[in-house]
C-alpha cells in the first residue's frame, strides 16, 4: 500500500496539478538564471573578440576612436551645458560669459591633447583666429603648439620598420629616440647622417593615417552639434574644405616637394632659408630635413639677447609672405610661431628668416592673384572705385568687408563731422560703428574664393606674430609696397614710358601712405587736445587706438 501513496497524492482532488505548476514556474526560472550568464558571457566574448581583433589587426584604431569620439561628445556637452545656463539679462553677465569662455577653451585644450592628431591641428587653427574667437579661446588653445604629447619609441620603429624595414640606427649613423619637439601630426628628432651630416627627422605617428577619416568625421559632426545650438559660430564648412588639404600635409613626400618650391622661391632673399631634403632618407610618413639651430619667431627672450631688431625681423617676415601672396601665389598655409625661426647672420649681424614646417599650401592663381594686388594698393589709396572693380575681379561683392577681412581693422569708420566737444556717448557710438564693420567676416569668407582662405590664415596669423612684437611695423604699409610693386614693375620693364608710369604711380602711393598716417596721427592729437582743455572723457585719449584694433572678446559662443 505505501508504493501507491504517492499515486493517491497526485491523484487527489486538486493536488495533481499543484506540484505540476510548481515545477514548471521553478524551471523557468532555473532557465532564466541559466539563461542571462550565457548571454552576457557571449555578449563579452563577442566584445574581447572585436578589441582583440582591432588591437591585432589595426593596433587599436577603431577602439581609440569611439574612446576619442566619447571624450569629444563629453567636452562638447558640458561646454554647451555651461553656456545654455548662462543668462544675458543677468547682472553679472560681462565676468561670468569671460569665466565661462576660459573654462571652456581649457577642457578643449585638454581634450585636444588626450585625442592628439587631427584634434590638435584643429585647435591649432581656431587659435590662429583671434580676430573672432574670445581671447580666452585663442590664448588658451595656442598653447598647443609647444604641448602636444610625445609618443613612444615603439611606435617610431613601427613607422621605421613599415616604411623602410629596417629600425632608425640601422639608417642613421646617429638618431635620439626623445624628440627635440612634437606637433599635431608628427615628431622631431635629431639625428646624423653616415656622411656627418645633422639632420632633423620628422616622423608621423604611426596610427595617424588610420585614425583620420574617424577623427576628422568627429570633429566636423561635433562642429554641426555647436553650429545648431550656437548659430553664429559656423565654422564647420571651413573644415570640410580643409579635408583635402589635410590629406595632403600627411604625405611628407609631398611636403618635401613643397619646401624645394618654397626654396627656389625664396632665392630672390638672401635672409631667407629653407631646410634642403635629404630624398634617400625620406619617406611618405618620414623626412629627413637639414638641421638648422635658431629660435621660435615668438621667443623674444633669446631675440633680444641675440641683439636682433625686431623691426627688422618683422619687415623681412611681411616682405616674404607678401612675396608668396602677392608674386608666386605658392603660399604658406600655417605659418604660426613654430613653424618660423629666426637666427643672427654670422656676416651681416642682421636677422635671418627660416621658414619650416611645408606641408600645408595654398596655390593662388594668377586671375585671383592679380586683383589681389591690385584690391590691396586701392585700399591703402582709399580708391573705392577701384577696390570694388578688383574685388569683383575676385568674385567678392562687399568689397568694403573683404578689406577690413584683409586688413584687420576698419577701413572706413563713418564718425561725422568733427566736433569741438565730445561726449562719452559720442566715443561709444565711433567704437560701435569701428567694431560694426566686424559683424559679417563669416558671410565675407564663404564668398571668397577657396584658395583666398589660406592666404587670409596667414595673413592673420602674421598679425599675431606682429602684434606680439609690438607691431613696431604697420604691416598693411609694408605689404602694400609689395603688392603695389608687383602690379606695376612687370609692365614697368615693357618701355621707359611704362617705368615713368609705374614710378609716377609710385610716388603718388607713398604719398598716400603718408598722408593717411599723418591724418590718423592727427586726429589722435586732436581728440587728446580736447582731452587736455576739458571738452573730452578721458576715453578720448585712446579711442583711435580702440577702433583700429580688432575686438578679440566677442560673444561667438553665446
Amino acid at each position: 500500500m505505501r508504493h501507491f501513496q504517492p499515486v493517491r497524492r497526485l491523484l487527489s482532488l486538486g493536488g495533481w496539478r499543484n506540484p505540476i505548476r510548481k515545477l514548471s514556474v521553478k524551471s523557468e526560472a532555473q532557465a532564466r538564471k541559466s539563461g542571462l550568464p550565457l548571454v552576457r558571457l557571449g555578449l563579452l566574448a563577442a566584445g574581447a573578440g572585436v578589441i582583440g581583433y582591432d588591437g591585432i589587426v589595426n593596433d587599436f584604431t577603431y577602439c581609440g576612436a569611439s574612446v576619442r569620439f566619447v571624450r569629444s561628445l563629453k567636452t562638447a556637452g558640458m561646454i554647451a551645458f555651461d553656456y545654455l545656463q548662462l543668462k544675458e539679462d543677468d547682472a553679472e553677465y560681462a565676468a561670468k560669459i569671460k569665466a565661462i569662455h576660459q573654462k571652456s577653451a581649457e577642457r578643449l585644450l585638454e581634450t585636444c591633447l588626450l585625442n592628439g592628431g587631427l584634434y590638435i591641428k584643429v585647435g591649432q587653427g581656431f587659435a590662429a583666429i583671434n580676430h573672432i574667437l574670445p581671447v580666452e579661446y585663442t590664448t588658451t588653445l595656442s598653447k598647443l603648439q609647444d604641448r602636444c604629447l610625445p609618443t613612444s619609441k615603439e611606435d617610431v620603429e613601427k613607422v621605421f620598420r613599415k616604411d623602410f624595414g629596417q629600425l632608425p640606427e640601422e639608417i642613421y649613423k646617429e638618431f635620439d629616440y626623445k624628440p627635440v619637439a612634437a606637433a599635431s601630426l608628427s615628431q622631431v628628432f635629431k639625428g646624423k647622417l653616415s656622411s656627418g651630416e645633422q639632420v632633423a627627422i620628422k616622423v608621423q605617428y604611426n596610427d595617424l593615417q588610420k585614425r583620420f577619416i574617424s577623427d576628422l568625421g568627429t570633429i566636423i559632426f561635433l562642429q554641426d552639434i555647436v553650429e545648431f545650438f550656437f548659430k553664429d559660430y559656423n565654422f564647420g564648412w571651413i573644415l570640410n574644405d580643409l579635408r583635402k588639404n589635410l590629406v595632403l600635409e600627411m604625405n611628407f613626400v609631398q611636403e618635401g616637394q613643397n619646401a624645394e618650391r618654397c626654396a627656389r622661391d625664396m632665392l630672390k632673399f638672401d635672409f631667407v632659408h629653407v631646410p634642403k631634403v635629404y630624398w634617400a632618407h625620406t619617406k611618405t610618413r618620414v623626412l629627413t630635413l637639414e638641421w638648422i639651430d635658431g629660435c621660435k619667431i615668438s621667443d623674444l627672450e633669446t631675440i633680444a639677447a641675440q641683439k636682433l631688431s625686431l623691426k627688422d625681423i618683422d619687415v623681412k617676415l611681411f616682405d616674404t609672405f607678401a612675396e608668396q601672396i602677392f608674386h608666386t601665389g605658392f603660399v604658406h598655409a600655417d605659418p604660426h610661431p613654430g613653424n618660423i625661426f629666426v637666427r643672427r647672420n654670422s656676416r651681416s649681424g642682421r636677422a635671418d628668416i627660416i621658414l619650416l614646417d611645408h606641408g600645408l599650401y595654398e596655390e593662388l592663381p594668377e586671375n585671383v592673384r592679380g586683383p589681389l594686388c591690385e584690391f590691396w594698393e586701392a585700399t591703402v589709396l582709399r580708391d573705392e572705385a577701384k577696390m570694388q572693380s578688383a574685388a569683383e575681379k575676385i568674385g567678392i561683392t562687399d568689397y568694403m568687408r573683404f578689406a577690413e577681412v584683409l586688413f584687420q581693422q576698419p577701413i572706413r569708420i563713418r564718425g561725422g563731422r568733427i566736433r569741438g566737444k565730445l561726449s562719452q556717448e559720442d566715443i561709444d557710438h565711433m567704437q560701435e560703428i569701428a567694431r560694426k564693420n566686424f559683424e559679417h567676416i563669416m558671410g565675407t569668407l564663404k564668398e571668397m574664393p577657396r584658395s583666398m582662405l589660406f592666404v587670409v590664415r596667414n595673413l592673420n596669423t602674421v598679425r599675431g606674430i606682429s602684434h606680439q612684437h609690438g607691431d613696431v611695423v604697420n604691416r598693411p604699409q609694408v605689404m602694400a609696397r609689395y603688392a603695389q610693386k608687383c602690379v606695376y614693375m612687370d609692365q614697368s620693364r615693357s618701355s621707359p614710358l611704362q617705368y615713368i608710369r609705374w614710378l609716377s604711380r609710385r610716388i603718388y602711393f607713398e604719398y598716400c601712405l603718408f598722408l593717411s598716417a599723418f591724418k590718423l596721427r592727427v586726429l589722435d592729437w586732436y581728440f587728446n587736445v580736447l582731452y587736455l582743455v576739458g571738452r573730452a572723457p578721458a576715453s578720448a585719449r585712446t579711442v583711435m587706438r580702440d577702433m583700429m584694433t580688432p575686438p578679440t572678446d566677442t560673444a561667438m559662443l553665446r
